[in-house]
Formats: structure tokens, C-alpha cells, sequence
């Protein structure tokens, strides 16, 4: 067990190795995933009490038991390190977790304790995305790998080799799940075509770099005219009999009186059982399939009912998801009806119920950085700009939300009237993002524009312009010819 009182030396069991011949990984007992949440459930205890230390081994034990647990171990436990900061790794260390050996589990796992002292270790990120592939962790593969990507593009001297492993391990992941789950195998393929694109950028005469990409290229889109003539995903599974009674429970359109009878058939399966949560999110994803204010508010009562009963925090999670879907569209009501103050108001009733939703989720999960980022949103909307920055500068750790961050935390910074840290902050932004041509990228150039402007640097407001012309010659209906033609006015 890890206890918060004291210090322990994560415990790993050994683990044969998987083998990747067969598209289904390795598999997990209920006791086992059961285990893993307590020491899960720990850890975050722990991280809320900025005890990252003790967090990330309670994370890294829990995942001895459940590996392939991405969404309750491995990014939080990625969390709680970017939380504490780096620390120094000592020889001891180096010797203590050992990323290579039989064992890949182990090995894995060594990685990614070493990794949660180094957060920006590419060495280390590499370590854990050979050992998970190595394993047949094949979740854990992709998300690792995301990361790995990501620190990959922003070295200063790339490597090559280590694109060439991120294609073949997911070229590898590709082939495995081209039946059993068409989705994993685009995505993998995905995967495997931009890192044979970066690897031909680097070495844009090598032939054999040139063929590879095509033919990699070549499966990607099979794969996805295979995915796209099927009716759904589940035409694409050959257990048909199954897989219709499914369709049957989550067709998307229904007969009233078919919800009703499926409605009433939900609602005895959880009298038999009112503690499964299968049965009570099966009760309430019907209940809210009509967008019927009567019914979601039934939904919100047995959730909140279940949420108290069991203290599971995901209950009321569901239950606020709703309400704000429910502030949502009485918004865009509102709207239609051409009523501006009662907009206003709904907005604003909506912004307030949104803050205190994502600050207490914030508070529930301290370590989970898309939560911090939607409360900083929400702080930022709120005109709250003090507030906001600190939450988003934390959020931006998250390499996948970075330049949304950066975005809002320069925009807090131009209304607060600081230019000069507005403007770095855009340029930050911009220099890593990519692509820098789609929306959110002309969004950062707008912003920065905006703010050379404010500061009074009207040449490299204009180049800035000029840039987002190029690329979307109406972008903001015209605005920026606007401020274009406005600023060569000026002299």
C-alpha cells in the first residue's frame, strides 16, 4: 500500500511478456483493476495535498495491477509530476529503475517513475513508449506516444531514428486492429504517416523514406474507405446479433413511445439493482435522449441520489453536464427569439453556474489540467483576469492544450493593458504551434496583431496582418484588410 506517512519504494510484479501478434492486449482482473482504483483513489487524495511524491508512487503501484489505466493513472500521475517540477535524478536512481529487460511491464513502469522526476526527459518518454508497445499496451502506447510526438518536433537537432521507431510501432498497432477496431487503426495509421512525413522532411532525398510514406500512406486510406462505406462502426464487428441489440438501445432517433417503453424497461432493471452504475447511466442517457426539461430533471435526481449514496463524484459530474446543457439552450432559445436582455441574462446565468462547476471540479481533481484550463475559461469570460492567468499558466503543461492556454492567458494580459508580456506570450504561442495555418493559429496572429497595435508597433502590427491575409484574405469578414488599410492611413 502507499500511505501519505511515509515513504516506499514502488513494489512492481513481474509480469511475462505480452506478445503483439493478436489485436487484443493483455487482459486485467476485476480484483486487480479493483486494487489499482484504491491506490488511485489515493494518489489523488494525496496530489490535492500537494503530496506529489507519495502521489505518483501510489499512481505508479496502481498501475503495477492496471497498466493500461490512461485516464486514472497514467495522466494524473503525468499531472502530479508536471504539478511538483523536475527533481534531480541521482545514479542510485538510474540503477534503481532500469528501462530495459525482459520484463517490458517493469520496464515501463521504471520509465515512467523516472519520467515523473524528469517530466521533459525524451529519453524517458521513449523508454515508456517502446516498453508499453513491447508489453501489448496498446492504450498506453498511444497516449504516451502523443507526448513523445509532441517533445519529438520541438527538439533542437531532431532525430531521425526516433521518428522511424514512433512509425513502425504504429504501423504495427495498425495492422493488429484493422478488424477488430477500424477507429484505432486509422488513428494509428495517422500516426505512422506523420512521423514518415517528418522523417522525409529531414531527409527529403531518400527514396526509401519516399516509398515507405506512400505505402503507409496506401493503407491509411483503405483503412478509412473500409470505416467510412460501413453503416457504423458496428456493421464493421461481426458478432451482428449482439451488436444490434446495442444499435436497438442507442439509436440516436426513437419513437416516443419507444423511449417510454425503454424508459420504463431501464427503470425496473435498476430496481433490481439500484447501486450498478450500468444501470443507472443506462436509465439516464435515455431519460436525456429527448432533450426533455421533465426528464433531465428526473436524470439529475437519480444521479444526485447516487452521488450521495456512494460519494462517487463522477455521479455529480453527469448531473451539472446536464444542467449546463439544459443553460446552453434556453441560451440559444433565447437567441432565436431575437430577445438581447434575455440573452444576456442566460449567459450570465450560465457563466455563474459554469464557474463554480469547474472550481469545484477543479478542487476535486487538483492535477487534472483539461479541468484547470475549462475553469480558467471560465475565469477569463468572467473578466476575472487575475485569477485566471495563474490557473491557466498551471493548465498549459498539457502539451495538447498549450496554445489554447497561451492563447487566454495573452488575451488576460491585452485586457489588463500589459502589451509587452501580451505580445511575448503570442509569439510564445505562436512559435510552437502547429499547424500555424488553421483556425486557432490565425486566432494567435490576430491577437499578437492586436497587441503590437496597442503598444504602438505599427510595423509589425502590419506584418502580422499581412501574414493572416495570405493565408484568409476575409478573415474576420475583412476586419484585418480593415485595420490594414486603417494603420497605412496613419502614415
Amino acid at each position: 500500500m502507499c500511505l501519505g506517512g511515509m515513504r516506499l519504494r514502488p513494489i512492481f510484479m513481474s509480469e511475462t511478456e505480452s506478445t503483439l501478434n493478436g489485436s487484443k492486449g493483455p487482459s486485467f482482473s476485476e480484483a486487480d483493476i479493483s486494487r489499482a482504483r484504491k491506490l488511485f483513489e489515493r494518489g489523488q487524495e494525496l496530489a490535492a495535498k500537494k503530496s506529489f511524491d507519495y502521489a505518483i508512487e501510489c499512481y505508479i503501484n496502481g498501475l503495477n495491477y492496471w497498466p493500461e489505466a490512461v485516464d486514472e493513472g497514467h495522466k494524473p500521475c503525468r499531472a502530479a509530476a508536471l504539478f511538483r517540477g523536475p527533481q534531480k535524478i541521482s545514479f542510485t536512481d538510474n540503477i534503481k529503475y532500469k528501462t530495459s529487460g525482459k520484463d517490458a511491464k517493469l520496464a515501463m513502469l521504471n520509465a515512467e517513475m523516472l519520467l515523473s522526476k524528469a517530466p521533459h526527459h525524451i529519453g524517458y518518454m521513449e523508454a515508456m513508449f517502446k516498453n508499453a508497445a513491447r508489453a501489448g499496451f496498446d492504450q498506453t502506447t498511444m497516449w504516451i506516444g502523443e507526448i513523445l510526438a509532441d517533445a519529438a518536433d520541438h527538439e533542437e537537432k531532431p532525430n531521425l531514428e526516433r521518428f522511424s521507431m514512433m512509425r513502425k510501432i504504429y504501423e504495427a498497432i495498425g495492422d493488429r486492429y484493422q478488424e477488430s477496431d477500424p477507429a484505432m487503426a486509422i488513428t494509428a495509421y495517422e500516426r505512422a504517416v506523420r512521423a514518415l512525413s517528418r522523417m522525409a522532411s529531414l531527409k527529403p532525398q531518400d527514396m526509401a523514406i519516399s516509398t515507405d510514406l506512400r505505402d503507409v500512406s496506401g493503407k491509411l486510406t483503405i483503412q478509412k474507405g473500409r470505416y467510412e462505406s460501413a453503416e457504423s462502426f458496428r456493421d464493421s464487428v461481426h458478432d451482428g446479433e449482439a451488436q444490434r441489440e446495442i444499435h436497438d438501445k442507442e439509436r440516436a432517433v426513437q419513437s416516443d413511445g419507444r423511449i417510454v417503453e425503454l424508459v420504463a424497461a431501464a427503470e425496473r432493471r435498476l430496481q433490481e439493482d439500484p447501486a450498478d452504475r450500468n444501470r443507472i447511466n443506462e436509465l439516464v442517457n435515455l431519460l436525456c435522449r429527448r432533450e426533455d426539461e421533465k426528464d433531465e430533471i428526473k436524470a439529475i435526481g437519480i444521479l444526485i441520489k447516487a452521488y450521495k449514496e456512494t460519494k462517487d463524484y463522477r455521479f455529480k459530474m453527469r448531473a451539472d453536464d446536464i444542467r449546463m446543457a439544459q443553460l446552453r439552450r434556453m441560451a440559444r432559445k433565447a437567441a432565436d427569439g431575437g430577445d438581447r436582455e434575455a440573452v444576456q441574462k442566460q449567459l450570465k446565468d450560465q457563466l455563474r453556474f459554469e464557474l463554480n462547476v469547474f472550481k469545484e471540479r477543479a478542487d476535486q481533481y487538483p492535477t487534472d489540467l483539461r479541468i484547470r484550463y475549462q475553469y480558467g475559461l471560465r475565469l477569463f469570460r468572467a473578466g476575472r483576469y487575475d485569477d485566471a492567468i495563474p490557473v491557466l499558466q498551471e493548465a498549459r503543461n498539457d502539451p495538447k492544450i498549450r496554445s489554447m492556454c497561451n492563447l487566454h492567458i495573452g488575451r488576460c494580459f491585452f485586457e489588463k493593458g500589459y502589451h509587452s508580456q501580451a505580445i511575448d506570450t503570442f509569439r510564445e504561442a505562436i512559435r510552437t504551434h502547429e499547424p500555424p495555418d488553421n483556425d486557432l493559429g490565425k486566432d494567435l496572429n490576430y491577437r499578437l496583431g492586436r497587441a503590437y497595435e496597442a503598444a504602438g508597433q505599427k510595423d509589425d502590427a502590419l506584418k502580422t496582418y499581412g501574414q493572416i491575409i495570405q493565408w484568409d484574405y476575409n478573415y474576420r469578414g475583412g476586419e484585418v484588410r480593415k485595420r490594414i488599410d486603417d494603420l497605412k492611413s496613419q502614415g
